[in-house]
Formats: structure tokens, C-alpha cells, sequence
């Protein structure tokens, strides 16, 4: 079967089979007597993957925080997100995502597969269910964990972040125990990110372990030497190259596009969400040969396709300044085909970003001398993903300030946010660093604080079904809830 039939699929099969009926928050689940009593766990993996790719991933937590982060920007009319009006209903889509379409069925898969010993379908269901659940305590800080996924229970409490991230941990070793398990079934095609290879599998984990030990370097009661450590040593058995590579394939097929196709270029859906002009403007300050990459030229995309008498002989690349009002979008450059053609991948965890990971871990524990080379390696690595010919990417590695005792966190953090363009890990590094510098726009109802926001609003759909425990968060359902820092995010 092909992939691109079996992705269609997987969409279908969820809805057909898997969304048993769930008619409130956290899985009051009515019992569909129509719906098989067990679903293979190769068509399971099949739709939990499709659907954490698309519904999550390469959805809100990226399109939204990369507006405040000015990667994108949205070229309409104000208010939106991109002005910092996100208030409770924002949310809703991503927190049902995550815990009925994505959780709750690798809940189940973990189950199913750990009792029939096929270890390779548990294993991958732990690291799912690790890193869905690694993005909403990043996002909303406290979340229902411990007490979530249970049918019995349609309000459950929510567990505190500091909780979460030692579990989260624990559940990407037992994933990588389940790896070296001897396993009755391995996947193949049904794999839809590795096609059955489980060594990337379990590089993933590693490399994903690497990630949430960073996140804790300035937590309270952490030490960023011991985290910086910890990451390192994940990341010995973590991406090796740039074909380890988290890429989620889509086709040019309706209803198995890339989803920045969808969103950003599709004039069925919108072409609003275009570059910010603090990104673009950040890599022409550069010479940045990523730029043609990951932009279309001014004039390459509108509503209607290509504007009248466009060229590509002498393109123009323009960002939108975020917040404003818009200016046409034949005006500003749109996102790049590399990561918005219908067919192209969505990357969800790069060999660069592990790279920039070990950088940085190697600046903490070892210093500023001992994290250059690996540094250098980081950028090379996104000059080779993204296809940059080598004489380009030595000029630029070359041209880049050697890393120094006074700059050298802020220029890792710089080229990790241009290497992880397009990724929701790039508000994670803005918010534990403040790296790269980026200036609160002017124009916003969100007034409390004034400056970019830090978190995420629990959704409407919380504060309907589960009021008590929401409130006990202490997280008001407001503008000012944005500037209420989760727990790892230390001022």
C-alpha cells in the first residue's frame, strides 16, 4: 500500500474506529456497538501517528507561538493571535487533539501491545505519548496526567509540571526497554515516520530525552550542569545524521498535504500567515543563504496562485511586521516550498536541533572553546537538510563570530532559531533563554504585562467541563494569563 493511501486511511480509520463516541472532555466514552472491540495495532499506529503529526506538531503550538516569536507573522486584519489576542477558545482544538484523537489511543495501543508482547508498538506509543505530552505542560504548565485518560472520571485533577517531566522521563526509558525487547510484530509501512525502522525509533527517544533535560536547566531544584550532563549522555545514543530525522512524508493528495500547505498556502484555507519581517530582515543581517529556502520570493504566492508577470529572475524576499495591518499578500514573502509544497515533509525533531542541543550543553558544562566545533557542526547540519551547496554554507559557517564567553548562548540560540524554523521548540528556547531578542509589538488588547506571551490559556472547553480543577490552577481565564510563567520558564 502506498503511504500516501495509507495516511488518507489512517484519517478514516481513526474517525470511523477509534473515536469511540466521545461526547465531553477526557473521554466520557460511550460504547459505539458498531466499533470493533479490537483494532489491529498497525492500523492503530497508522492513525495515532497521522493524526499527532497533523492535529498537534505541525499545528497550534506551532502556528501560533511562531507569531509571537516572529518567525511568521499574519498579514490581515487585527486583532489575532499575532497581535497577542488568544484568549481560552485558541486552545480548544489542540487540547482535544492531544488527549482523545492522539493520547487516549496510544494509551490504548501501549496496553493492547504490551499484553501481546509486540514491545516495538508499545515502545512507540510510550515516546508518542511522552513528547504529546511533553507539548501541553510546555505550553499550559500544570495538565491533567496522572489522573487523565479514564473514562471514569470526565473531570480529572490536574497534575503540577514539576510532576510531569521526571514521569515523562521514566516513559521515554521504559520506550527505549521496549526497543530492545524481542518483539512478537515490528512495524513496516504502518510506520508512517520511520517505516519500521526501530533504531531511529530509539534514537529518537534519546534525542528526545536530550530536549526535556535541556528544558530543566534552569528549573528550581535543578542544576543546569547535571541537566546539561544528562543531555549529553542521551544524546550518545540519540540522531547520528540528518537521515535520522523526524519527518512525517505528505502528499500531493487531497487531504494529505503538508499542513503548512494547508495553512499558509492553500487559498481554500488561508495565505495569511506569511514571514515576519524581524525574521527576514534577521537573515539578510546575515547573508543568510537559507533565506531563498525557507521563503518564496515577494509576488510567488497569492490568494490566486503566483501574481500577474511574476519572475524568479531577480526575487525579493519582505517580511510582514508582526502586528500590523495588513498589506496584501502579493507584498510579503510566503513560506518557503521546502516546508509548505503539498508533498514536503513536516520535520518534528532534526539532527541540527540535537546538534544545537549538544552545543549548548557542552557551553554549560565545558565552555564556550569546547562547544565551537559542535556549533559549527549544528549549522552545517541545517545547510545540508535544507540542500545548501558547501562552498555557501563554509562562507557563511566561516563568517559567523567565534563563540566567546560574552556571546555565545545568544549566537547558539540565533542559528538554533533559524536550524528549527517553522518548529514549536523554537518559543520553548526563546522562553528559557530570551534568545533571540524579540521586541513585544505595539498594537495588542493584551494589556496586563505587555509583553510577549509566555503561556498558554487552558482552553473554554476546561473551564465548561472541568471547572473546579481548572480554577485550582490559579490560572485566570484571561488576557493575563499569558504572562503567568509555567514552572521550568524562571524570569
Amino acid at each position: 500500500m502506498k503511504f500516501s493511501k495509507l495516511l488518507t486511511s489512517a484519517f478514516l480509520l481513526f474517525t470511523i474506529t477509534l473515536l469511540v463516541g466521545s461526547c465531553s472532555d477526557y473521554l466520557d466514552v460511550n460504547q459505539d456497538p458498531t466499533a470493533p472491540d479490537e483494532v489491529p495495532p498497525d492500523l492503530q499506529l497508522s492513525a495515532i501517528l497521522a493524526n499527532f503529526s497533523y492535529e498537534v506538531v505541525g499545528n497550534e503550538p506551532a502556528r501560533t507561538s511562531l507569531l509571537w516569536v516572529q518567525q511568521l507573522a499574519y498579514n490581515g486584519e487585527p486583532p489575532s493571535e499575532d497581535n497577542y489576542d488568544y484568549t481560552s477558545t485558541g486552545p480548544d482544538n489542540l487540547w482535544g487533539a492531544s488527549y482523545i484523537d492522539v493520547l487516549n489511543n496510544a494509551k490504548t495501543l501501549n496496553k493492547d501491545a504490551t499484553e501481546s508482547n509486540n514491545y516495538a508498538y508499545s515502545g512507540i506509543a510510550k515516546v508518542i505519548m511522552a513528547w504529546n505530552y511533553s507539548i501541553l505542560t510546555d505550553l499550559f504548565g500544570s495538565v491533567p496526567y496522572s489522573a487523565a485518560l479514564n473514562a471514569t472520571d470526565p473531570a480529572p485533577t490536574y497534575t503540577p509540571q514539576e510532576e510531569i517531566y521526571p514521569a515523562l522521563l521514566d516513559t521515554l526509558d521504559a520506550a527505549i526497554q521496549d526497543f530492545e525487547s524481542e518483539s512478537v510484530r515490528t512495524p513496516s509501512s504502518d510506520d508512517l515516520l520511520y517505516g519500521g525502522d526501530m533504531g531511529k525509533w530509539e534514537k529518537l527517544a534519546y534525542t528526545l530525552k536530550a530536549r526535556l533535560h535541556m528544558h530543566l536547566t534552569n528549573a528550581s531544584g535543578y542544576d543546569a550542569n547535571e541537566q546539561a550532563q544528562a543531555a549529553l549522555t542521551a544524546l550518545q545514543n540519540g540522531f547520528e545524521s540528518n537521515a535520522d530525522d523526524a519527518d512525517f512524508q505528505y502528499y500531493e493528495e487531497t487531504g494529505s498535504e503538508n499542513p503548512w500547505y494547508q495553512f499558509a498556502i492553500d487559498s481554500k484555507w488561508d495565505t495569511r500567515d506569511q514571514l515576519s519581517a524581524n525574521y527576514v530582515d534577521l537573515l539578510k543581517s546575515l547573508d543568510d543563504p537559507r533565506l531563498p529556502i525557507q521563503a518564496r520570493p515577494v509576488g510567488a504566492i497569492d490568494s490566486d496562485g503566483p501574481v500577474a508577470g511574476f519572475s524568479d529572475e531577480n526575487p525579493e524576499y519582505e517580511g510582514h511586521e508582526n502586528g500590523e495591518q495588513g498589506s496584501g499578500t502579493d507584498t510579503i514573502s510566503s513560506i518557503g516550498e521546502f516546508y509548505s509544497a503539498p508533498d514536503a515533509p513536516l520535520n518534528m525533531l532534526s539532527y541540527a536541533e540535537a546538534k544545537f542541543i549538544e552545543a549548548e550543553a557542552i557551553l554549560i558544562t565545558q565552555g564556550a572553546a569546547a562547544a565551537q566545533p559542535v556549533y559549527e557542526e549544528a549549522v552545517q547540519a541545517s545547510m545540508d537538510k535544507l540542500g545548501v551547496a558547501d562552498t555557501e554554507a563554509d562562507l557563511y559557517i566561516a563568517s559567523l563570530p567565534p563563540l566567546i564567553v560574552g556571546n555565545a548562548l545568544e549566537e547558539i540560540m540565533t542559528q538554533k532559531y533559524i536550524a528549527t524554523f517553522l518548529n514549536y521548540e523554537v518559543y520553548n528556547d526563546w522562553r528559557r533563554t530570551g534568545y533571540p531578542e524579540i521586541e513585544p509589538v505595539s498594537n495588542t488588547p493584551y494589556t496586563p504585562g505587555g509583553g510577549i506571551p509566555v503561556r498558554f490559556p487552558y482552553p473554554q472547553s476546561e473551564y465548561n467541563n472541568n471547572q473546579q480543577n481548572v480554577s485550582e490552577t490559579g490560572i485566570p481565564n484571561n488576557y493575563s494569563a499569558l504572562e503567568m510563567n509555567i514552572w521550568w520558564d524562571v524570569d
